[in-house]
């Protein structure tokens, strides 16, 4: 979670320039789809999507648009146009791949440069087709550059968060009305989602509690999908277990979905915003969205895990040389003592 320099040839959002490009060939393997591979252990590089969205699908896709362009060079053109930024996170900046609707493009700053990109194979992960999509990597060059399953929804709170987090907690501005409100409605939307979506969310990370040793980056509330139109919560974004810094099992659980939902960084700040009339609603509309995890997660076995998330609150205050986050959520559990002490 450390804030990265954009590593050298690696065009930043805000400041897109065409570079020379060069055409190069392929030269990752192609995995054949629904090849069955139950046996295969579970790590966080072999979970799957579905059935036939692995790399040789993907492949077959991209070069029925883009013809006899190279992956490499489809990468570097996409990332260098402005029109195909989605948006970042603490360490990654995400891509739309003009043409393909399925899959999407993540640079991890710190690693990724583009002559890594050129000496590097983009090779494909293994996939199991038993666990569900909490859009993971089908491919990567090992070197910041990874290719992933899109999870199809919006994201669960303001756009570019982690600007507009750190911009607040360094006293740069203030946040916004308008901000607030859409935090709130966001908030008001998901309480209304009914019960299944929580069960099957909870479903979910039963199994990737069971299959995997991976984390929900639960500190950007935009890792949380939501689909409106099928009344889906969905998860992206996971990252390994931080055995470096003491935590405990259970990895994932009851707070995750809390804090993803609810935001712990931002949740004062907005109620603070907002006036009487709707902090009441947001008020109500989180003790629904709480009420509706607990049945979830009493159905799927998942257990608190406040003092994990403490650790990882912790985590980002140390690592980023700040102080905000284990202040705001320690505030956050006293906001709801009642539910979450």
């Amino acid at each position: 979670m450390l804030i990265q320099p954009i590593s050298i040839g690696y065009k930043n959002p805000n400041t897109y320039k065409k570079i020379n490009q060069q055409q190069f060939i392929p030269n990752s393997p192609i995995q054949n789809s629904g090849i069955n591979q139950a046996n295969v252990p579970y790590l966080y590089t072999n979970i799957s999507f579905q059935q036939k969205l692995n790399f040789g699908d993907f492949l077959k896709n991209l070069h029925s648009v883009h013809k006899n362009k190279s992956i490499k060079n489809i990468v570097l053109s996409t990332i260098n146009n402005e029109s195909n930024y989605i948006g970042s996170g603490f360490n990654a900046d995400v891509y739309s791949i003009p043409g393909i609707d399925n899959y999407l493009i993540r640079i991890e700053r710190k690693n990724f440069n583009v002559q890594r990109l050129l000496e590097n194979p983009i090779i494909p992960e293994l996939q199991n087709e038993l666990a569900p999509n909490f859009g993971q990597y089908i491919a990567s060059n090992n070197h910041g550059l990874f290719i992933t399953k899109k999870v199809n929804g919006e994201s669960h709170s303001l756009p570019n968060w982690s600007n507009v987090i750190k911009d607040l907690e360094t006293n740069k501005r203030e946040l916004k009305y308008k901000e607030a409100e859409l935090i709130l409605n966001k908030i008001v939307n998901l309480s209304e989602f009914p019960q299944k979506s929580y069960d099957d969310l909870a479903k979910n990370i039963q199994k990737l509690n069971k299959y995997t040793q991976c984390e929900i980056d639960i500190m950007n509330p935009n890792n949380l999908i939501v689909d409106d139109e099928n009344k889906t919560i969905n998860i992206i974004d996971l990252w390994y277990k931080h055995s470096d810094n003491g935590s405990i099992e259970p990895f994932n659980g009851i707070d995750s979905m809390i804090n993803l939902m609810l935001d712990p960084l931002t949740y004062n700040k907005v109620r603070d915003k907002l006036s009487f009339k709707q902090q009441d609603k947001l008020t109500e509309s989180a003790q629904k969205i709480i009420n509706k995890i607990f049945i979830a997660s009493e159905k799927y076995g998942l257990e608190r895990n406040r003092e994990n998330a403490k650790l990882i609150y912790k985590d980002i205050d140390k690592n980023l040389d700040v102080k905000f986050a284990t202040p705001a959520y320690e505030k956050f559990l006293e906001t709801f003592a009642d539910k979450l002490a």
